[in-house]
């Protein structure tokens, strides 16, 4: 686990991205994030509602299944095949809190990072981690 200090600036540079990510989304529409002529993803168009639909309908059933629900998303494989551990780690925690403040309909970004902290969740998250690992293909 990342030092405290490391994990508040990881925290730190995904609410501004969040925030950031959703000030231009409500500003203009952008073209599908896996159209064009590049083959890498453009994380700043990314539509996230499908995934956070499936992640609320998952969460009903328990925590660790919004979570695996999450982990088992493909495009969280390409954005660390593309961007690396360190992008691919910032834009989870992005991902995570934005989902928050969808499902809470609150733009509490402090609520959002603290759920994201707790204890439980860090729990449902790492079982979630692992079961998807060990997990028959």
């Amino acid at each position: 686990m990342a030092s405290p200090n490391k994990q508040q600036k990881r925290a730190h540079r995904a609410k501004a991205k969040a925030k950031q990510n959703r000030t231009q989304r409500a500003v203009a529409p952008k073209p599908d994030a896996f159209a064009g002529d590049d083959s890498r993803i453009d994380l700043e168009s990314v539509d996230l509602t499908e995934l956070f639909v499936q992640m609320r309908t998952a969460g009903e059933i328990s925590q660790q299944a919004l979570c695996a629900v999450f982990l088992a998303h493909p495009l969280l494989a390409l954005v660390l095949e593309q961007e690396g551990e360190e992008e691919a780690t910032d834009f989870i925690l992005a991902a995570l809190i934005e989902y928050r403040q969808w499902a809470t309909d609150s733009d509490d970004e402090a609520a959002a990072l603290a759920w994201i902290e707790s204890p439980q969740f860090q729990a449902d998250y790492v079982a979630a981690s692992h079961a998807l690992a060990n997990a028959p293909d």
